[in-house]
């Protein structure tokens, strides 16, 4: 025989509801202890401050920064990308992306096209040279991969993959225009 509640029984209230302003909520989750130490944010930072400080090291050889290098990468995944696709993918600031695309295109790592989807936009590719020194940083950033994820398994950093992915995702509720 199921049990009866024995809490009141709610009636409708005479009162307005109260319009509340769109706020993201908290989600539930872990007690969070407010020690910079184990700070998820601080521990990524810190770890990507690491990784990419290393990383430029090599690349001053090659007189690159991790910025261009972010540009190359993403211009050999995928040519053709307008300077706001280029933004998106790697981070960067449109007005700071321009004066580094800017550059790289004076150095010849760079040309811009018109886009084949627009014909009045102008979409960037890596010319030959571009893509020779990419080609060539390719296996120094995948050995700076295998090194950070050093002691896990593949499921693992796939893992840390797919929650890096959503961490950025999940902070969309509080980006603010300025």
């Amino acid at each position: 025989m199921p049990k009866k509640s024995t809490a009141p029984a709610r009636t409708p209230s005479k009162e307005p509801a109260v319009k509340r302003t769109a706020r993201p909520r908290a989600a539930s989750g872990p007690v969070l202890d407010n020690d910079l130490q184990n700070s998820i944010p601080y521990l990524i930072a810190r770890a990507g401050v690491r990784m990419g400080q290393s990383f430029t090291r090599e690349m001053r050889k090659f007189n690159m920064t991790l910025t261009e290098w972010r540009v190359c990468s993403t211009l050999s995944h995928k040519p053709h990308q307008r300077l706001s696709e280029v933004a998106l993918n790697t981070s960067t600031e449109p007005s700071t992306l321009s004066r580094v695309v800017d550059g790289m295109m004076q150095r010849g790592l760079l040309i811009r096209e018109r886009s084949g989807d627009d014909a009045r936009a102008l979409a960037l590719s890596l010319t030959p040279e571009g893509m020779a020194i990419t080609q060539r940083l390719i296996p120094i950033a995948q050995l700076y991969e295998r090194v950070s994820l050093n002691g896990f398994s593949s499921a693992q950093a796939d893992q840390l993959r797919d929650m890096l992915k959503l961490l950025y995702d999940n902070m969309a509720p509080l980006d603010h225009e300025e």
